[in-house]
């Protein structure tokens, strides 16, 4: 990237500006793209060649700071704007050292569930890495939750954590836990306790590194209340342009030809788009893919809408019809769990003689619960880029791919009739039905909003009825997000964090009214930060996941409709008073005429 990006600079195709903007978009800061276009410039002037003698950007050494300044330092030079974060008494070394650095914002929260989700909401919508400060073991417990989130997700977030300073540890002082870098560690890619302050520059990148390197997740740092107060002679400072990790990891040809050769053979093949998508624009790529070979789209369970809902080769989720993939001849699993499901079902749901292909870059993914016949560990949009050439090239003149085509163009008019149908029928009831209440929201939300949903019964209707238009520009599209944990609290914090990093966009929060009271302190933080975010909670107050699920069993509870433990309406909770406690306009909305 950074060789052709020069070469075009040498050769006059683009400007110093534009040369250091896309630099920067690669991840190399401000300065350092300065200094590669002035470098550049002189070996231009003097004839020189063009990469061999580029000499890698050098870091900074950095003297007689403290380790609260070494911390704030390092992300000023990685160009990371925000904390986000709920300090206590074991971090105001690092406090302390922010005062007289304004380039680098404090956002804070009233609970650590709350940094944890902002942090995940901002990286997820922009794909860059996030900074969490927590603290000690209480403020680590209480975002556990949230490490759990990011890290089902692979959601790239660095956290870090005060704790009792070296010379009292052992004494059992205030909130001191012996092992709390190890508390999270079957959440986190990579954990560690930091002991000497000149490592704390190293101890930085390893952690963003590792954060980032496929397939991605939190990673988790403690500090020594100490450290961040003393000072450290000198230290040096590695740059975000050397610091890079590539995850464009390309298959083999023969994976990339058999996966054409089972999708062209099948009778009827289907493209199943799991989590790992939402780490990869790639919907352009199965768009054109599943066109060509007449191929159903199919989302995985709780994921986002990932893939625009309106194309007509997209026929829903997984279990929207448990029949359909017994149908199913050709499997192909694009970063998708099989399967994330809430029980195991009593026969497998693909059949064995299904040709199953699986691309992912989680390794332990790939085969654990079905037999596959084409195993990829690759980048996602590396796979489908080179499917899409071998596809090309081949004769897509057959019968067989029109009759494919037919089939799924067919299955998708038939779902969306009775979609249209289904809201027609509860169009008018009180309260509103949620298709309705997704019918009026489409007509108000932007066409290139971003929605953050955390509706975990009524996820459904975000993809019934909310267009994802596949006819607009990908960059022009709505963009969803969604956690795939189940753990509750998500929603508010995420579309805080997602506005901050996004302003030019519109963002809309979807939630359930259990999930909210999970978070809703998160509208504090939006308040105070005057973060423009439209909060939607769908109210039926009870927790109704658990009474589906309670009805299920068919014992006394689905006898007698005595639900036990679902019943968050009695005392009934008023939203409207609750936003206005924190500073946010709310209203009551229980229907409205055609």
């Amino acid at each position: 990237m950074l060789k052709n990006i020069s070469k075009l600079f040498l050769d006059g195709e683009i400007g110093r500006r534009e040369f250091m903007s896309r630099l920067v978009c690669t991840g190399v800061s401000v300065s350092g793209a300065a200094a590669l276009a002035a470098q550049l410039t002189v070996q231009n002037a003097n004839g020189g060649e063009l990469l061999s003698e580029i000499v890698p950007e050098a870091g900074r050494t950095i003297k007689n700071a403290t380790g609260g300044e070494l911390i704030a330092e390092f992300l000023m030079d990685w160009d990371v704007p925000y904390v986000f974060g709920l300090a206590g008494s074991e971090e105001v070394g690092f406090l302390d050292a922010l005062v007289d650095r304004t380039d680098l914002q404090y956002t804070i929260s009233l609970h650590e569930n709350t940094a944890m989700t902002m942090a995940d909401g901002y990286s997820r919508s922009t794909g860059k890495t996030s900074v969490v400060q927590l603290h000690s073991v209480a403020g680590t417990a209480f975002a556990l939750g949230q490490i759990i989130s990011a890290y089902k997700d692979r959601i790239p977030v660095v956290i870090t954590v005060g704790r009792q300073s070296t010379n009292f540890r052992g004494r059992d002082g205030f909130l001191e836990a012996p092992s709390l870098n190890e508390l999270p560690k079957d959440y986190a890619n990579w954990t560690w306790d930091v002991m000497n302050g000149v490592t704390i520059p190293e101890v930085m990148r390893r952690a963003f590194m590792l954060a980032e390197a496929p397939p991605g997740g939190p990673t988790f740092i403690t500090f020594s209340k100490d450290l961040f107060e003393t000072r450290v002679p000198e230290t040096e400072i590695i740059p975000r342009s050397r610091s890079l990790v590539s995850k464009d990891i390309a298959p083999s040809i023969a994976d990339v030809k058999a996966i054409v050769d089972h999708l062209l053979a099948s009778k009827r093949p289907l493209i199943f788009l799991g989590n790992e998508c939402i780490h990869y624009e790639i919907s352009e790529e199965v768009s054109a893919i599943c066109e060509l070979v007449g191929a159903g789209v199919l989302f995985s369970m709780k994921i986002p809408t990932i893939f625009p809902n309106t194309h007509p080769n997209f026929i829903g989720e997984i279990m929207d019809d448990r029949a359909l993939l017994g149908t199913i001849d050709c499997f192909w699993s694009l970063g998708g769990n099989m399967f994330k499901l809430f029980n195991r079902p009593s026969k497998p749901l693909l059949k064995r003689s299904t040709i199953t292909m699986h691309t992912s870059l989680v390794e332990s993914e790939i085969g654990r619960n079905y037999p596959v016949d084409v195993a990829s560990i690759a980048s996602l949009k590396t796979m489908t880029t080179m499917v899409l050439k071998e596809l090309r090239s081949r004769d897509l003149s057959t019968p067989a791919i029109k009759v494919r085509q037919k089939w799924v163009t067919d299955y998708n008019v038939k779902r969306r009739a009775e979609f249209k149908k289904s809201a027609e029928t509860e169009w008018n009831n009180m309260p509103i039905a949620t298709s309705r209440l997704m019918i009026e929201l489409n007509k108000v939300i932007d066409k290139s909003a971003y929605i953050v949903a955390e509706l975990v019964t009524s996820d459904r209707f975000s993809r019934r009825y909310l267009d994802y238009d596949h006819t607009q520009d990908v960059a022009e599209r709505r963009r969803n997000f969604s956690t795939t944990s189940g753990i509750l609290g998500w929603g508010v914090g995420a579309a805080v964090g997602t506005k901050i990093g996004n302003p030019d966009k519109e963002v809309w929060c979807l939630i359930g009214d259990g999930s909210f009271n999970f978070g809703s302190q998160g509208l504090w933080s939006a308040s105070r930060y005057e973060v423009p975010v439209g909060f939607v909670i769908f109210n039926n107050g009870q927790y109704q996941a658990n009474r589906i699920n309670s009805a299920l069993l068919k014992g006394r509870m689905y006898e007698t409709g005595k639900y036990i433990g679902v019943d968050i309406g009695h005392p009934a909770i008023d939203h409207v008073k609750l936003a206005g406690a924190y500073g946010v306009e709310g209203e009551r909305v229980m229907t409205r005429t055609r």
